[in-house]
């Protein structure tokens, strides 16, 4: 164990005792972890830390209460896949749904659309991959580059509802092997 508990030696009288104030000082060590609507379920010890599982909400007990210090912020995203063929003739295929709750934002911190080999500047212009908020475009981009963006063309792009799409257009003329990349944090 380390520094911050006891070890009783061999042959130690009441040995007990310090394995007991060990199990004590274990409940503020170790975070709680669960939904939060189970949070009545645990003890609030002086010092403990609940982290919620569905929502990112972090408290800490006062030895009769739980308070709210915060929300962790939770990150999504990245490369949806490997490189996939995408046919020709696709508008708006979706690809992935990010999904958050009521009171969260999603922002879109990078977007990517990487076709594989070296695609002529006509090809990269014609396969898109495009981000929603329900119905609405949040960003469009060719390639690496923002084609066009809601509010501002650098990010991020921020969502208040969901869910949030992405989707896939190709109209190069044949297939294409792309990589759809998206970044984003959703936040309380």
């Amino acid at each position: 164990m380390t520094n911050r508990y006891t070890t009783p030696s061999a042959g130690t009288l009441d040995w007990h005792v310090p394995l007991n104030e060990n199990f004590e000082q274990l409940d503020r060590d170790i975070e709680l972890r669960d939904q939060e609507a189970n949070i009545d379920q645990y003890d609030p010890t002086a010092g403990a830390k609940f982290f919620a599982t569905d929502s990112g909400a972090i408290y800490s007990g006062d030895g009769s209460n739980w308070t709210l210090v915060g929300y962790a912020a939770r990150a999504v995203g990245g490369d949806i896949g490997h490189y996939v063929s995408y046919a020709n003739g696709l508008v708006d295929e979706p690809v992935n749904d990010f999904l958050f709750g009521d009171g969260e934002t999603l922002e879109v911190t990078r977007v990517a659309f990487p076709i594989k080999g070296t695609p002529s500047e006509e090809t990269i212009a014609d396969a898109t991959l495009r981000v929603y908020e329900g119905e609405s475009l949040l960003v469009e981009v060719e390639g690496n580059t923002v084609r066009r963006a809601v509010g501002s063309d650098s990010a991020p792009w921020v969502a208040e509802s969901g869910p949030v799409t992405v989707t896939v257009s190709n109209g190069t003329g044949s297939s294409i092997a792309a990589i759809p990349k998206v970044w984003a944090n959703i936040r309380s």
